[in-house]
């Protein structure tokens, strides 16, 4: 066989899948921008400002921001994706100095303080480039959000969801949240927590609205779902399948998370990462309170039998624990 015909051989071998190719690392380049974006939360207006890729618009922001998705492969492969995310200030809303401005913080990320996002270590609040490749042990669920005056901008709808998923070696997806194939779903959405003082909306400066926090509106990924008839967040599942949440804690009070039946009572689901990390002891439970800044991803199996269950977060009172007034927000699965 001559040399010609032997790469045509192979380069038709490989692209019917019958020989391995080798896999490289991706780099994601990823710009986001600042944009306004108003809600109607229970009846009322609420003016955002969100992350966006659709810059064109000077009211297309998005709450919460795109999804940012890197990937990690199995251990020993020598392969790590790298994030290049970056953000553009051009026309972004902002307050008046000393505030302006903004960053992005990779929250739960292992980086250097070069690109922390933090302006008091000094990041730059102009615009920049945010660099992170994550390790094998770096799979789970993570977020990104905006670390100028923070108490006033995560609450203005500066953050989204980051997703560190694990490939396999030929850099193929896994519909995994590990490389632990226990971790495997069949289904799976993001809920992003989030509550809202419609009073630190309007406040600037170092107004003494920001002594204190009196939220009246609360979200999953950024709708209220108030009743199981009109939940935040809907999925359309299939019976016995997995269904893999993961829980992001943006909102700034706490929150128990919990699955329940059409007539109220709790089903289990299994707790496989935290903050980013694998449990060493996966945890089945019932309920999981979920702080600010927490991340976990959780897997249900659904029954073989058709029906709806009820992913719900009830938000509590960060000085008693008290449930808050209209403080469950309901998702929906059918299957």
């Amino acid at each position: 066989m001559n040399t010609m015909m032997k790469h045509t051989l192979v380069a038709a071998l490989a692209a019917a899948g019958c020989i391995a190719t080798a896999a490289s690392a991706a780099t994601i380049n990823q710009s986001v921008c600042v944009r306004s974006v108003s809600k109607t939360l229970s009846g009322q207006s609420v003016t955002f400002w969100g992350f966006t890729t659709s810059c064109g618009g000077m009211s297309s922001g998005q709450l919460p921001g795109p999804v940012v998705e890197v990937g990690v492969y199995p251990a020993g492969s020598g392969l790590s994706d790298t994030l290049n995310l970056t953000l553009d200030m051009m026309m972004a809303p902002q307050e008046q100095a000393p505030y302006d401005g903004h960053t992005i913080h990779l929250h739960g990320a292992d980086v250097t303080t070069a690109e922390d996002g933090v302006p008091e270590t000094g990041a730059v609040t102009n615009g920049d480039t945010y660099t992170w490749t994550p390790t094998t042990n770096m799979a789970g669920s993570y977020l990104y959000h905006c670390h100028v005056h923070t108490v006033k901008h995560l609450e203005m709808g500066m953050y989204g969801p980051m997703v560190v998923r694990p490939k396999n070696t030929s850099g193929a997806w896994l519909n995994q949240f590990t490389h632990n194939t226990a971790t495997a779903w069949d289904y799976v959405q993001n809920y992003v927590l989030g509550s809202v003082d419609p009073a630190y909306h309007t406040a600037t400066g170092d107004s003494t609205v920001f002594a204190d926090y009196n939220p009246t509106y609360f979200m999953i990924s950024g709708k209220e779902g108030k009743t199981t008839s009109a939940p935040a967040i809907t999925l359309t599942a299939a019976k016995s399948k997995k269904v893999g949440l993961r829980l992001m804690g943006l909102h700034s009070v706490n929150g128990t998370f919990a699955v329940k039946d059409g007539a109220g009572a709790a089903k289990p689901f299994t707790v496989y990462t935290q903050d980013g990390r694998e449990l060493s002891t996966p945890q089945t439970v019932t309920s999981l309170d979920v702080t600010p800044g927490q991340r976990f991803d959780i897997i249900f199996t659904t029954p073989s039998t058709a029906g709806t269950w009820y992913p719900q977060v009830t938000y509590k009172n960060l000085r008693d624990g008290s449930a808050y007034t209209n403080g469950t927000v309901y998702g929906k699965v059918t299957f």
